[in-house]
């Protein structure tokens, strides 16, 4: 199912065009407002007109994991305080502070709107979100299920009251970080019971790497189709990337992020196909906090080949295969 049919099957040379669209505007914004990006561009030597074409983001200085846990967000931040509308922590793996206005956070509504969506949330569904709603990226998830009409179950952090709701309920969908899914099934053993005698058709899964190594327990503890989406704290977002019922891979929502593959410990982009390297990440939409060719520390491929599902976004996958 497709939530935005019109972004998600997007010729390619349209996405692209609107790619270095929203780029040129990102470099000129940073470099206007961030003092950080201000001083890493001219110390390359590039100005925001030097990007004429997105193969010119390669004249960026690539902004690093250090970079971002060195300074603060508000060091980052293009806009004045008065100008957020949402500060959140996340937690996982590092703690880091980061900041929305009303754009940016309808942006990751929409992001998380076609992930669910991707999964064939519908109306029809009734869905539980496993953990405290003061997650910036469970909150996108809460309002991104009303878009759908979805019935929402919060089931909250504390896995004896969730499992009571998952009596209680019709529930199908339960959608939290890996690391809670896990708990419950835990919890539910504790207690002498087997997730497999609930009604749960679907699990979606918030990993802070874009390989889950425990999706296949999980579907076997559970008797479940898991989908994984790749959440993010340094952008922090949770639907940047996501998978579709193929399960071969996760699409980028490339119309938010421009993605490049760089080889391990240089600063060589590898335009090879087939060829692995370390994902790459610039935002394109970012208002508060836009990062600008952020490496992600993720081996990643990517697949170039479309999709059966008719997503034109393309395809990421680690070393460890399509996660089928």
């Amino acid at each position: 199912m497709f939530a935005n049919p019109q972004m998600e099957q997007m010729l390619r040379d349209e996405l692209r065009s609107l790619q270095l669209q929203r780029l040129k505007k990102t470099v000129a914004w940073a470099y206007e407002k961030s003092g950080i990006y201000r001083r890493k561009f001219d110390a390359a030597g590039v100005k925001p007109e030097d990007i004429r074409s997105l193969d010119d983001i390669e004249k960026l200085p690539f902004t690093t994991e250090r970079e971002v846990e060195e300074h603060s967000a508000h060091e980052f931040l293009t806009l004045p305080f008065s100008a957020i509308s949402r500060v959140s922590l996340w937690e996982h793996p590092r703690h880091l502070i980061r900041m929305y206005t009303a754009r940016d956070i309808a942006c990751n509504v929409e992001m998380m709107t076609r992930a669910l969506a991707a999964a064939d949330i519908s109306r029809a569904s009734v869905v539980g979100i496993l953990g405290d709603l003061a997650d910036s990226g469970l909150m996108d998830t809460q309002y991104a299920l009303e878009v759908l009409g979805t019935t929402v179950v919060p089931l909250g952090t504390e896995y004896e009251r969730a499992i009571k709701l998952l009596d209680a309920t019709y529930l199908g969908i339960i959608v939290g970080s890996a690391r809670r899914v896990l708990r419950l099934i835990i919890q539910a053993q504790a207690m002498g019971r087997e997730m497999k005698e609930f009604n749960l058709a679907t699990i979606l899964c918030f990993n802070e790497n874009l390989q889950n190594p425990l999706k296949m327990h999980m579907r076997n503890r559970t008797g479940t189709q898991v989908y994984n989406f790749f959440a993010s704290s340094s952008f922090g977002t949770s639907g940047m990337f996501y998978q579709c019922p193929e399960h071969a891979g996760h699409h980028l929502q490339e119309d938010y992020y421009y993605a490049e593959i760089a080889a391990f410990g240089q600063d060589v982009v590898v335009n090879d196909p087939n060829c692995m390297g370390e994902l790459v990440l610039t935002s394109l939409t970012a208002e508060a906090l836009p990062l600008i060719r952020y490496r992600t520390g993720q081996t990643v491929m990517r697949i170039d080949e479309p999709c059966p599902c008719g997503r034109s976004f393309s395809r990421f996958m680690t070393p460890f295969g399509a996660f089928n």
